[in-house]
């Protein structure tokens, strides 16, 4: 904003001014009230009291100093209105204070006579007017100009809002009268002093004591004399300031201030009624004088509309309502561009054109700054817009176009106040900040934004163009710089007759040129852009970088690297073009360096970068980036210069010789710089083994431009990580091939071992390449210890006469698809690896050659088997060794198998090895002794598998040396798997039975047992079925089996026995997947009569078993758990049981036993159904009472009835229902089934045997009346 006026651009804020604490000259403004407003009517505000001085004072008038805000960014005020209330513009004046005269001076008769008329006398009394007004003869805006700047800074500078006087308040009490009566008269002159002025200027006193009211009492009374006096407020005009602290002073310039600020703001107010006043007039005021020299037009209606509507958004801004301010300004627009608007009245030659141009910009720009300060940022953009659109169309219609440079000064201009606009604003959307950091989940997010959202006033689903929304002040100072260039352009291109200096060139050729160009804001087009030989004119390429410096450091503020590098050229290329190679060489040294182009391939850009660079570095004399430079520049991927030679070894020669000076060093990163070279090292193999040779290459390519001089490498060196430390190559001259063969060298390196560093391999070879060319060289590396040996990085050194040149890659890049170049007819080519990366190797220790066998090891092992497992040993070495064994049973639990070596005859061992302990995971080894070359031996150990199916692993390791080298061991180690499995699958039924002793008698119990082991108790007799399945797959040998009784609960006691019927004569065979079923018969008796608790036994089944095939194998004891057997005994029951009859044979005995093991009389009803399966002979109702402690029988006669057509060869079941009912607890009890029957959902099942055992309904009624006539239906009681 240069380039307009202080007083139209500067943000206006409330003018206070401070009298009697001294002067601050930085706070002065820059002309003397009388070169802005000449007169003689000034009013001098002084008082003869000395003005204030010492620590104290200075210190408050810092403090006021410190509300000054004419420089700071103003901070978008209408986002927080509290930050606007103690903003001031201060000036420190001392004692003597001259504002400004109210009226101009009358005019003489030379101004109010036109020339060469008669001398006319005086008139007596003269209409005066503002010395800046246009009705003023003197005023530069006289007779039809709007606006000056002075206006503005005669109140941001000469007439202040409020004056403070500050005096010194003492206490003495024989003086205190004849001080106070001085200080009232020093405030009353002072005050009539401002009044005279005709201002409305406030007044306000501060006084300082030197004590407090606490100290000396009648300073209360003073004061309230001298406010009478005085007709001070005591309120907001009278300020008392007491001894006080810093703290106290700045609390008490605060306190001031804001008592000050409404009053402030009030005079701005009584200024804009004024000023409304005056606007609302129905005429023009006549001028003091009428014009007599120019123009005879006075400033029309429109012309004083726009002046008071100016005054009255500048008196807005002064109270800080921008919103007032906005519509002032648009409303002045809209006078400047209407149809009828001064644009329109006035010409283009005028005068007053360009300073009409000169308003119409201070009002836009006051209007973008409101809208910024109201936080309307995209409508501020769009304002922007817009006037810049209104002035080309008004431009191309009235004036001198747009088509010349001053147009384009214009835009680069207005686009750099938008710049700077927007960084006095200090938007805090534009506020820089950290990124937010990168965590585990997110990367690094940047915060900082390039562009301001549209404000809420806009919908949410409207597209904006990107042009109308407030980018940050770097884009518009790049819009700038472009401006400024086609500027320069445009001057350029203006013929050697516009650019001649006016008293060279005739007349006629001078009024043509100032038809044609535009001189606003802009020098003449002879200064603009000057002859050549002609000295001065205006700097261009300043103008341009200044402009392209300041965006670029708003862009780099805001990371954006890519636009920071894209300004950066644009500046380079503007100082290379006019040959400012030093400040060139400033900016493309830090673009040179970090520059993203060569990692991206945009080789055009990098190419004019680096060449730009080797220019700079030409002149400069810089040697080390001139070699760096000319080394990217043998890279055929920049665009290269025809005429230029490229010769790196000898790049120096436009360098003069210093013979005294050493070898310059230049050190570069092929991460940062283009490399005209390229090495990979690859391995044949990604497995190797130590002491054995792998084969790896060595590939040098040459990137060089053609017709490029050859480059000699004087040492190329690979770091490696791991058990190898470096492979270093070294020139040495031999016979080269053509500069366009590539070749294939088979070579040797030599090895160098040192006890504190890894082993190095290092050759000379003949390291000069052509452009083009590739060397492959070929080599075996033997390694010494194992590990994984990868490259990190490669360097090579050239080394000249004059300097020494060493490139360096850091990381070098993972290759998916390495290549291993071998010969083709008379060159080479490349073939790919199938072994993944190859620039990393895993050395493996030296393979061992014994073997590790197990030669009878099973596929499936049984639980609580004791196992023997042979391991076979075979030494397949060169020569004899010694060797141990260690075994490891692992499960996947934690803990492990214990076992122990079985002593074989054919081991070489001649000791017996101690037991190893179960628990010891650490085994020590097994003594195998020595062995000679293909020599077996066979070591076995035993151990017993575990009690439950599990898997296990193997673990066999030997571990041995040779003789010939004691110092090296080497394992072998060999992992099997050993599945431990169950050999038996069990399930279980258990029925009930009918207990054959008698049960004890109700009238005749026993209280105690003969002795005190004996059970007295109820007796109960169970039946337990055990079906086993062999799920081995081998076939069994099953020897015996038991059911072993662990704990008995309830108060009872148990035996259980074999079922003598289910014992075979000799061993089962049991064949896989195969189903046996085992009987055992459960007698349980209760200690005592009381005891009414269920029973619960806790059993097992223990299985003898061996292996077939060998009657060496052992028996094997297997022991299988079985469910807790749950047997209740305090409740009736209901057993069947069937027997057939001895004399018909087709007849079917049903037995009924009801059980009362309970302490009360039971009464059951009885009820059998008639059913077609079968006819009975017996109670078909019938009521049973049983009495404590015993059990009764109820019988019947069944003879089933089979139906003709049915088969009854292999037997049928039927199903007799006996419904048993205990008549008090109305309970039906369920029969349970013993055994030969079967429990189903009809009921009890009772088999019926085959045709013999079957009647047909013929003969049914003949049998049934010979089964009448046998006893049947009689009820039976246990004695």
């Amino acid at each position: 904003m240069d380039a307009y006026p202080p007083g139209y651009v500067l943000h206006n804020l409330p003018f206070i001014v401070l009298s009697g604490l001294g002067t601050a000259p930085e706070l002065e403004p820059r002309h003397s009230s009388q070169e802005l407003l000449p007169g003689r009517a000034i009013s001098t505000v002084n008082a003869e009291i000395a003005q204030l001085t010492g620590d104290r004072a200075q210190q408050l008038l810092q403090e006021f100093l410190s509300y000054d805000n004419t420089h700071t960014p103003w901070e978008a005020h209408g986002l927080d209105r509290r930050d606007t209330l103690a903003k001031f513009r201060m000036r420190a004046v001392g004692r003597n204070f001259q504002l400004p005269p109210k009226k101009a001076d009358a005019p003489t008769t030379s101004e109010t006579t036109p020339p060469g008329s008669p001398t006319i006398a005086a008139a007596t009394s003269w209409i005066l007017h503002s010395p800046i007004s246009p009705l003023s003869p003197r005023a530069p805006v006289f007779p039809d100009g709007a606006m000056h700047p002075a206006w503005v800074a005669k109140h941001q500078d000469y007439i202040p809002s409020v004056f403070v006087s500050f005096f010194d308040f003492t206490t003495d009490p024989i003086t205190n009268s004849l001080h106070d009566n001085h200080l009232k008269s020093e405030i009353i002159k002072v005050k009539e002093q401002i009044q005279r002025s005709g201002y409305k200027t406030r007044f306000a006193v501060v006084l300082l004591s030197n004590k407090s009211i606490l100290e000396a009492p009648d300073i209360e009374e003073r004061l309230n004399n001298i406010r009478r006096n005085t007709g001070l407020d005591p309120k907001s005009q009278l300020f008392f300031l007491p001894p006080s602290s810093s703290a106290e002073i700045r609390s008490f310039v605060a306190n001031v201030l804001t008592i000050l600020k409404p009053i402030s703001v009030e005079y701005y107010r009584d200024l804009t009624k004024r000023a409304r006043r005056k606007k609302t007039r129905s005429t023009i005021p006549p001028p003091t004088a009428p014009p007599t020299r120019g123009t005879s037009q006075v400033l029309g209606y429109s012309g004083w509309g726009l002046r008071y509507e100016y005054k009255l958004g500048v008196f807005a801004e002064f109270r800080q309502e921008m919103d007032a301010a906005q519509r002032h300004y648009n409303i002045a627009l809209d006078i400047l561009f209407g149809p009828e608007g001064i644009f329109e009245t006035t010409a283009s030659w005028s005068p007053r054109w360009d300073e009409i141009r000169l308003l119409a910009d201070t009002i836009a720009l006051r209007h973008v700054r409101c809208q910024l300060s109201s936080n309307y940022l995209t409508s501020a953009t769009q304002t922007w817009h817009k006037y810049k659109i209104k002035l080309k169309e008004v431009l191309d219609r009235r004036g001198k176009g747009t088509s010349n440079y001053g147009w384009e000064a214009w835009e680069s201009t207005w686009a750099q106040t938008m710049a700077q606009l927007i960084q006095q604003a200090d938007l805090r959307v534009f506020r820089i900040t950290d990124p937010l950091p990168e965590s585990e989940l997110l990367p690094s997010v940047d915060m900082n934004l390039v562009y301001a959202p549209p404000e809420k006033q806009f919908p949410t689903g409207e597209r904006l163009p990107p042009w109308e929304l407030l980018h940050h002040a770097g884009y518009w100072y790049k819009s700038a710089a472009e401006h400024a260039k086609r500027r320069y352009l445009l001057a350029r291109d203006m013929p050697e007759e516009d650019r001649t200096p006016p008293g060279m060139s005739p007349a006629t050729k001078v009024s043509n040129r100032n038809q044609v160009y535009d001189h606003y804001l802009v020098p003449e087009p002879h200064l603009e852009f000057p002859l050549q030989g002609i000295p001065g004119g205006f700097e261009h390429w300043k103008d341009i970088v200044g402009k392209l410096n300041a965006a670029i450091e708003e862009f780099k503020a805001r990371r954006q690297d890519r636009k920071v590098h894209q300004l950066q050229l644009e500046a380079a290329r503007t100082l290379l073009h006019v040959k400012k190679f030093d400040e060139a060489f400033k900016v493309l040294r830090p673009l040179w360096e970090n520059m993203t182009w060569r990692k991206e391939g945009f080789w055009s850009l990098a190419s004019e970068v680096v060449w730009g660079m080797h220019e700079c570095a030409l002149r400069v004399r810089d040697i080390e980036t001139y070699i760096a430079t000319e080394w990217e520049l043998n890279s055929s991927v920049l665009p290269g210069k025809a005429k230029y030679k490229h010769d790196l070894m000898n790049c120096l020669t436009p360098f003069p010789l210093d013979a005294s000076a050493s070898n310059t060093v230049v050190n570069l990163d092929t991460e940062n710089n283009i490399s005209c070279l390229s090495s990979t090292f690859i391995f044949e193999k990604n497995e190797g083994n130590v002491g054995e040779q792998l084969t790896a290459q060595i590939a040098i390519t040459s990137w060089a431009r053609r017709g490029s001089a050859p480059i000699t490498l004087s040492n190329l060196a690979f770091q490696f990580k791991g058990c190898l430390s470096e492979i270093l190559l070294s020139h040495a001259a031999g016979e080269s091939a053509s500069s366009s063969d590539s070749q294939l060298f088979d070579c040797s390196l030599e090895e160098q071992i040192s006890s504190t560093e890894k082993p190095r391999w290092i050759g000379s070879l003949d390291l000069t390449l052509y452009a083009g060319q590739t060397k492959v060289f070929s080599f075996p590396i033997t390694f010494r210890d194992s590990g994984e040996v990868e490259v990190i990085s490669s360097k090579f050194d050239i080394e000249t006469e004059r300097f020494d040149l060493v490139v360096t890659t850091n990381n070098l890049p993972f290759n998916l698809s390495p290549k291993w170049w071998i010969p083709w007819r008379a060159t080479i080519k490349t073939r790919k690896l199938q072994t993944g990366s190859g620039a990393t190797v895993k050395v493996l220790p030296k393979p061992p050659k014994m073997e590790i066998r197990l030669p009878d090891v099973q596929d499936h092992y049984y639980t609580d088997e004791p196992v023997t497992l042979a391991m076979e040993i075979w030494n397949r070495e060169d020569e004899d060794t010694e060797a141990v064994l260690e075994v490891r049973l692992l499960g996947r639990s934690k803990d492990s198998l214990g076992y122990s070596w079985i002593r074989d005859a054919a081991s070489p061992m001649k000791e017996v090895p101690p037991p190893i302990e179960n628990d010891d995971m650490d085994l020590p080894g097994h003594v195998v002794g020595r062995l000679a070359q293909g020599e077996k031996t066979i070591e076995k150990i035993r151990f017993t598998a575990p009690s439950d199916p599990a898997d296990y692993a193997l673990e066999v390791k030997v571990l041995y040396h040779l003789l010939s080298d004691r110092d090296t061991p080497i394992s072998k180690i060999m992992i099997a798997d050993l599945v431990f499995s169950s050999p038996f699958e069990t399930s279980y039924e258990l029925t009930p039975r009918v207990h054959p002793d008698p049960w004890p008698s109700y009238f005749s119990l026993s209280s105690a047992p003969a002795a005190p082991s004996d059970a007295f108790g109820i007796a109960q007799k169970w039946h337990l079925t055990a079906k086993i399945a062999s799920y081995a797959t081998e076939i069994l040998e099953l020897k015996d089996l038991a059911v072993e009784t662990h704990t008995i609960h309830g108060g009872a006691t148990c035996s259980i026995t074999r079922d003598f019927d289910s014992i075979p004569d000799d061993d089962v065979v049991m064949h896989p997947q195969a189903l046996h079923a085992h009987s055992f018969n459960i007698d349980i008796r209760k200690t005592n009569l009381e005891e009414r608790r269920p029973t619960a036994i806790d059993t097992s089944l223990n299985v003898l078993w061996r292996r077939t095939g060998s009657e060496a194998n052992p028996t094997v004891m297997t022991t299988i758990p079985i469910p807790r057997i749950q047997l209740p005994g305090g409740e009736p029951r209901v057993l069947a049981s069937s027997s057939p009859s001895p004399t018909i044979s087709s007849a079917i005995h049903l037995t009924y036993t009801l059980e009362n093991p309970t302490m009360h009389f039971l009464t059951f009803e009885l009820a059998m159904e008639a059913s077609e399966e079968f006819g009975f002979s017996g109670a078909k109702l019938k009521t049973l009472q049983i009495l404590p402690m015993s059990r009764q029988a109820v019988s019947y006669v069944v003879v089933p009835v089979r139906k003709d057509g049915e088969n009854g060869k292999e037997g049928w079941w039927i199903t007799p229902n006996l419904r048993v009912t205990d008549r008090y607890f109305n309970k039906t009890l369920k029969v349970l089934a013993t055994d030969g029957m079967r429990n189903d959902k009809k009921g009890v099942g009772v088999w019926v045997a085959g045709e013999d055992g079957s009647v047909t309904c013929l003969l049914f009624m003949r049998l049934f009346a010979l089964v009448s006539l046998l006893p049947v239906a009689q009820s039976r009681t246990d004695p």
